[in-house]
């Protein structure tokens, strides 16, 4: 009886077709290049501080320039092909004829690619999330962040990825001139990527019901209220429970937890603590029945490629919150 594999295997390169990159030399390569553009924006981030901070969710547009630059440059014909990391691992990138990208071509790349890389985690408004935009950006962060990834890691064929697929590139080993080895990818990956997306746009439209459900929505409800106060770029309000082990007895701990980033350097930290934790308990309907309230105060910058930040955390029990902050009130 006949036998045959459901997902084609990886084909091997003839002596005149350059062999397509393996996984490994591809990740390692991104690191080294994150490594560079991280050192850059470190060197920064010393100089420029206070300014980063100010820009708070809007940092990111830096970080995203400056990697858009030096992908977008390196990675086309300008560069060969080849940003430091890809150098140093021996790879490179061309299109399906063995030739190097345009400019043009080299930058719609990274924009496909960096877009969803500088979206996750970046500090967007929460009304922006629960709009028909919140939908794209899950589609962009989830559906084509993650499809990348599944593309890289099984698509052994050609090992593109997304962004590679909408420009026509490849990622091949380095070594004179010829065309990638293989030119087509499996069908059923785009089936899979495509199905994947559309689950996760499905869900991102169904998602913000569930902020108006039970504890769900007691938690929105006041991280809205940190966020009206105008002294932050963002916060997060979030419950949990750990337990204390002491003796050979368990202790359940109950715990609201929030983390503010605040819009320039506190004078004071715990004062700026106060303050939040003064809206949490005016608030926060069940906050009497839990064991801690903590306040993480953060006031720094991300830009994506870098980050710097100072970080002061305060915990007490609501009654101990409620005796700090009731002679400011």
């Amino acid at each position: 009886m006949d036998t045959y594999d459901a997902v084609p295997p990886p084909l091997a390169a003839p002596p005149d077709r350059l062999a397509i990159s393996g996984f490994w030399r591809r990740v390692l390569a991104f690191a080294l290049d994150s490594l560079v553009l991280g050192i850059f924006g470190g060197l920064l981030g010393l100089g420029l501080f206070s300014f980063l901070a100010s820009l708070g969710g809007w940092g990111r547009l830096i970080g995203f320039a400056v990697s858009l630059a030096y992908f977008g440059i390196l990675n086309s014909s300008v560069g060969q092909g080849r940003t430091v990391g890809k150098r140093i691992m021996g790879i490179e990138v061309v299109d399906g004829t063995g030739g190097y990208l345009s400019l043009g071509r080299s930058f719609a790349r990274y924009v496909i690619l960096g877009v969803p890389l500088f979206l996750n985690g970046a500090l967007l408004p929460m009304r922006l999330l629960r709009s028909p935009l919140g939908a794209m950006d899950a589609f962009l962060v989830f559906g084509i962040g993650m499809g990348s990834v599944y593309l890289l890691i099984f698509n052994t064929r050609t090992r593109q990825c997304v962004h590679d697929l909408a420009v026509g590139s490849f990622v091949v080993k380095g070594g004179g001139p010829g065309q990638p080895a293989a030119v087509s990818i499996w069908p059923t990956h785009l089936a899979i990527v495509g199905a994947w997306c559309a689950a996760v746009v499905g869900f991102s439209f169904f998602s913000p019901m569930l902020l108006r459900i039970g504890s769900f929505a007691e938690l929105a409800a006041t991280q809205q209220k940190l966020m009206s106060t105008g002294k932050v770029f963002a916060a997060s309000v979030a419950a949990g429970k750990t337990w204390n082990h002491q003796n050979g007895v368990s202790q359940e701990i109950s715990s609201l937890e929030s983390t503010v980033i605040w819009k320039g350097r506190p004078a004071d930290f715990e004062a700026a603590a106060d303050q939040m934790a003064s809206v949490i308990l005016a608030n926060y309907p069940d906050i009497g029945r839990k064991d801690v309230l903590i306040v993480n105060v953060n006031y720094g910058y991300d830009i994506g490629i870098s980050s710097g930040w100072v970080k002061k955390n305060y915990r007490h029990s609501p009654q101990e919150w409620a005796g700090i902050v009731a002679p400011n009130n």
